[in-house]
């Protein structure tokens, strides 16, 4: 029984057609209409698509990546959390057999 080789990665000439995709993209007359869009969408708080709009921008201008990279692994985060209730506060109630 042999096995034949499985074939990883991007399939051959994908590369070329995302940078074409992207050249088309960048070059499109509409590219300005299309970025007033989301940024008035963004900006109105009435409008059902403002959030993705948001998310949109703010994906774009301050990917994850960037805080990935700068992120020091030694340093924590540390939550202390205190109540208001004092120690061992009675309960009343009733025993139920």
């Amino acid at each position: 029984m042999s096995k034949t080789p499985v074939k990883r990665g991007r399939p051959a000439g994908m590369r070329a057609r995302q940078l074409e995709l992207k050249q088309t993209l960048l070059e499109h007359p509409d590219v300005p209409k299309v970025i007033e869009t989301v940024l008035r969408t963004a900006l109105d708080n009435n409008h059902k698509n403002q959030t993705a709009a948001q998310k949109i921008l703010m994906d774009r201008m301050l990917p994850i990546s960037t805080f990935e990279k700068s992120a020091d692994s030694r340093e924590k985060i540390n939550i202390m959390i205190n109540t208001i209730r004092p120690d061992k506060e009675a309960i009343e109630g009733e025993v139920i057999e």
